[in-house]
């Protein structure tokens, strides 16, 4: 008998009623989603996200030559309020580290202060512990609709389905930006309402005041999904760190419910995501490669290469190895794995398209949307959350996500799409095949071999990454304080810094004993 996946208290916060729901892939779906759902807003917009920007256009192109308000994200809402006496909308973004400066708006917090509307209400969350972020991307309009992922609503990140090297629509300031590809879940029915309260509680822990969340209409907007979803079991899943004041107990839900469905897979693994540097999730699946179930096709989608130096050396060189680990224990138990980037043809040769969706289906009856990379962080003391759809059998609205998703890397659509990616016996070998020939937009991913450290870094780098640990103890300082450190004090930095990697190494050797124990 096939053992449920999302189970209340373990792998999920709670099941809510099978309800509507399904995928935006891509900017442009989920874009324009958001833009018509709010159109419709009566009573409140709520929106946490990891950033926010002002002046991003919602809606492009033509299509936006027949919106009723400004298509910019800050000139939007606040035309909304100017319309809607009833509605307030709540802002509650990420009060990010120093480090993430040259990423974010400048000024932003002035911005929508004094550009927005007395019932836009503006908040910086940073109560979470040192080291942590918050991550999780919501937006809940009234009781009817709520949008749950990896996307957030700034510059950089829209795109349509094609990913076309040079499209006019896809600029920041006159600059052409890089091929972009995400995903973003949305549902209706009764699981709005707790993601409605999520947000009030994440308000009353960032700002120390109350949230009350009035009541609003359920219904009046329709959703045009890129991907219908519809299953019988549907679960809201979370990261959240431990805190002291107020009080909050660590929440590993999104890693529990990874562990699970990777040991429960019979036939096919569809991963696709910004990073893979989780030990757990690395440790889950050689003990599924190790084991007596069937022969798996694990198939996986990430960008062609860390984004730069910093990258390299926090995740890259981790995810190679992790990457080494798979494809040796793939190769000795039997296993199918295949690894790939997406490009798209430019003037110059092939432009890789970043990849920053947070996506796991298995066995054509589980499928996760969520913020979470498959990092160490993501798993245990980041803020995150997803929603999961589960069968107990293969479910044809699940399979038809696996294959859209896989389809659109490769660049083929309809009747091609479906042979070429619908069967699951044989699925890396074609794939593999298919890549190797770049008839379409998919490639052979190279793992990361060429981050690989030398013997000189071998010996320089910590076992374990100290900005994608595995314990919230082996975090280091605020970017902000240890930058500070450096120039006012590089000795006691040093110092520092040695006795925070020694102290996780030690934590590792432990944990490990206990492991082989």
């Amino acid at each position: 008998m096939t053992r449920p996946l999302l189970v209340p208290g373990e792998t999920c916060a709670t099941l809510i009623d099978a309800p509507t729901g399904g995928l935006l892939i891509d900017g442009h779906d989920f874009y324009r989603a958001v833009y018509e759902a709010c159109c419709k807003a009566k009573r409140t917009i709520y929106m946490a996200g990891w950033q926010f920007a002002s002046e991003v256009e919602l809606v492009r192109g033509d299509e936006a030559a027949n919106c009723s308000h400004p298509t910019k994200f800050l000139p939007f809402l606040r035309s909304l309020c100017e319309r809607n006496p009833d509605l307030d909308i709540y802002l509650l973004p990420w009060d990010s580290s120093p480090v993430f400066t040259l990423e974010r708006e400048p000024l932003q917090r002035l911005k929508f202060w004094r550009l927005g509307h007395k019932r836009i209400h503006w908040r910086m969350d940073n109560a979470h512990p040192p080291g942590a972020s918050h991550h999780q991307k919501l937006i809940c309009v009234d009781r009817a609709v709520a949008f749950v992922g990896g996307m957030d609503l700034c510059t950089s990140r829209w795109d349509d389905r094609d990913h076309a090297a040079n499209k006019p629509q896809r600029c920041t300031k006159g600059k052409q930006d890089q091929p972009y590809h995400d995903i973003q879940a949305y549902v209706m029915g009764n699981g709005v309402d707790i993601l409605r309260g999520w947000f009030a509680q994440r308000w009353e822990r960032a700002t120390g005041k109350k949230l009350e969340v009035p009541d609003a209409p359920t219904g009046g907007i329709a959703i045009e999904p890129t991907i219908p979803i519809a299953a019988p079991h549907v679960g809201l899943s979370r990261t959240l760190p431990p805190l002291e004041d107020p009080p909050c107990e660590p929440v590993t839900e999104l890693l529990q419910l990874h562990l699970r469905a990777i040991g429960a897979a019979k036939r096919v693994i569809y991963i696709e995501n910004q990073y893979l540097s989780s030990d757990e999730l690395c440790r889950a699946i050689e003990a599924r490669l190790a084991s007596d179930g069937p022969k798996l096709e694990i198939v996986m989608v990430f960008p062609e290469r860390s984004a730069g130096k910093k990258e390299q050396i926090s995740i890259g060189v981790y995810q190679q190895a992790i990457f080494k680990r798979i494809t040796e224990a793939c190769a000795h138990y039997g296993h199918k794995l295949g690894v790939y980037f997406h490009a798209v043809p430019g003037d110059e040769g092939d432009v890789p398209v970043f990849i920053h969706a947070k996506v796991m289906a298995v066995d054509d009856r589980f499928l996760l949307c969520s913020s979470a990379n498959t990092t160490n962080r993501s798993m245990t003391f980041d803020t995150e959350l997803g929603i999961a759809w589960e069968s107990l059998e293969e479910n044809p609205t699940i399979r038809r996500a696996r294959i859209e998703m896989i389809g659109e890397h490769c660049g083929v659509w309809g009747e091609e799409a479906e042979a070429l990616v619908g069967p699951i016996a044989g699925l890396v070998d074609r794939l593999d095949a298919f890549a190797r020939e770049k008839r379409g937009a998919l490639r052979i991913h190279c793992r990361n071999a060429d981050e690989a450290p030398g013997p000189i870094m071998s010996r320089i780098l910590p076992p374990d990454s100290p900005f994608d640990p595995d314990s919230i103890e082996d975090t280091m300082p605020e970017p902000g304080t240890w930058l500070d450190r450096i120039f006012r004090n590089p000795i006691a930095f040093g110092g520092h810094l040695g006795k925070k990697l020694g102290g996780a190494v030690r934590r590792r050797a432990t944990r490990s004993d206990r492991r082989s124990g």
